[in-house]
Parts: C-alpha cells; structure tokens; sequence
C-alpha cells in the first residue's frame, strides 16, 4: 500500500533530476518507508534531455513514475495532472529546482501525523532576490488581512496534504499560489511548518519577477468562496443599487408629468430630458445584473445535489475523526 506520493513538476530541469531523486527516496527510505511511496514527475513539457532521463528513472527505480504534459501548461496544471494520479494517503509537493531540500519531508509528515489536514513550508531564509522577497511579503500580508489564514509563505512549493484535502482543490492558471487558502476555505486545519531554502544549483528561475496578477486570482478566489452556493445575493444586491436610484428618477418624472396634466406644473417635453435615458438605461442594466444571478442560481439548483453530497461526506468524515 502507498503511504506517501512525491509530486515534483519539473521544467527543463535535467541537470538536477538524478540529485532530486535519490535525495527524495533516501528522506523517505529514512522514514521506514522502503516500499510505500512514489514518486511522481509531471514534466511540464520540457524541451531539454528532462524527458529522456525520467524514462530512465522510471524504469530503473520501481517507485518513479512520470506524467509529460503535451505543452509547457505551467505549474497549476502540472500539479493537478499529478493530484489526479496520487496513490499516497499523504501527498507531499515540491519544486524540481533543490532549493526547498528533500530533507525536510519527514518534518512535513510529521505535522500531518499531529492531525492536520495541510502543512505549507515556511523559508524563514529564503535564499531569493530581495525584490520576490519584498513582493512575498506583501502579498503574504493581504492573503492574512482578507482571508484570516495566517501563512507566512502561502507561495512555497513544499507542501504535505491528507490526500482527502485534494478533492477540494482547484488548480489552473496561477492558482497554484493559493493551495493553503483553498485548503482553509474548505474547512481543513492548515499550518504551517519552518523549512530550510538552499540557493539554486542547477539551472534557473522560470518564474517572472513580478507576478502581480495573483491580486485578481486571489479576490476572484475570495468572491467565488462567499458566493458560490448563493450567487444571488450578490447580483440581487448589485441590481438593487442601479435599479432602485433609476425608480426614483422615473417617479418623480411621472410625478411632475401628472401635474402638468391636472394644471398644477410647467409644460415640458419628457422625453427630451437627457436624465430619462439615463434613467432607463441604468435600468434595463439593473434588470440584466438580476438575471444574471438568477440564473445563476437556476443552474445551481440543478448540480446541488452532486455538491451537496460532497459537503455532507466531508463534514461526517472530519466528525468522525474529531
């Protein structure tokens, strides 16, 4: 039986994957687990020797098995190609580059056996540039003012799931970011845990410096959690906030047509008043604001059940344990 999967995407990283493996297998090996783990490369499409030489390890060491993504889809999809594949009832994830060192797995699995549910690394020296290293600050910082998760390292590659944790993840585009507070959105015990951060031996960064776009990942992550089972109301508040300004502009328009008509106002031509287009505008975009959570609801009544299923099974799960 499979105890702990390794999942190691990688990206042109040939010069290091022989160090990594057997690095890898020997922190597990130490753990006493000779013959419960795998070790799972997803090459990310690579364009250098990466492939050639995970078919060598996968058919000289029983325990490597590999993934070759078709493209380069980056490391959310690498990631989740390999959750898919997971066999262990506690996967760990790292990067392919060394600089979070194998090592430190058994402190991971450690923090699991305590009882949580996910354990991020935290490089307390993180061996970077002083920019990533300012910018991971910041947005360490907004992640714990918006969402409550207090992380120091949200971004860290090196990470220890319960294997029942992965059933609620999500990962494409960027989100790979934001693993921890997915895990804590979704109701598991997350922590954290200090790593070592070794300077890069082989190869170099493939990640930009500046990666600001995870700010809209980050809210688009935050809105969909607050209202994913109840999308009206937010649309039904929004289409409030232009539909009943535009009432009241149309009723007094009414009020000061109706007295011109009983002889109690000044004649004036309604439908030459610029505010009455606007008026009407901003109503039929209320109407559509409406709509749009209506039937977003209207969908989510039909998949309920399949989601509902899910949560009952996760709660009685974690009560079970508690």
């Amino acid at each position: 039986m499979c105890e702990y999967s390794v999942i190691i995407p990688v990206y042109c990283e040939q010069d290091g994957l022989l160090e990594l493996t057997a690095r890898t297998a020997a922190a597990l090996a130490g753990m006493g687990m000779d013959n419960a783990f795998e070790i799972i490369f997803v090459d990310d499409g690579s364009i250098d020797d990466t492939r050639s030489l995970l078919k060598t390890l996968a058919a000289t060491h029983p325990y490597v098995r590999t993934i070759r993504l078709r493209r380069n889809c980056g490391k959310s999809l690498a990631l989740m190609a390999g959750f898919r594949t997971a066999r262990g009832k506690v996967v760990i994830t790292m990067d392919g580059d060394l600089q979070d060192p194998p090592e430190d797995i058994p402190t991971l699995a450690a923090k699991i056996a305590e009882g949580w549910d996910m354990v991020n690394g935290w490089r307390i020296k993180r061996q970077d540039q002083n920019v990533r290293k300012l910018g991971s600050r910041f947005y360490n910082m907004a992640i714990r003012r918006l969402s409550g998760l207090n992380l120091h390292d949200q971004n860290c590659g090196m990470k220890a799931y319960r294997s029942k944790v992965l059933r609620s993840l999500v990962v494409y585009g960027q989100y790979h970011r934001f693993l921890p507070l997915q895990a804590h959105l979704a109701g598991y015990k997350v922590t954290e845990v200090a790593i070592a951060n070794m300077g890069r031996k082989y190869g170099a960064s493939k990640f930009q410096t500046f990666r600001w776009q995870g700010l809209f990942d980050l809210l688009s992550l935050l809105f969909t959690h607050k209202y994913a089972l109840n999308p009206l109301h937010f649309f039904g508040v929004a289409s409030l906030a232009v539909i009943l300004p535009s009432i009241l502009m149309l009723a007094w328009f009414t009020g000061e047509q109706s007295l011109y008509w009983f002889g109690l106002g000044d004649s004036f031509k309604v439908q030459n008043r610029p505010l009455l287009a606007l008026a009407m505008t901003t109503m039929m975009l209320g109407v559509f604001i409406f709509l749009t959570g209506f039937v977003c609801d209207f969908f989510l009544h039909h998949v309920i059940r399949t989601r509902i299923n899910d949560i009952v099974d996760l709660m009685e799960e974690r009560d079970d344990e508690s």
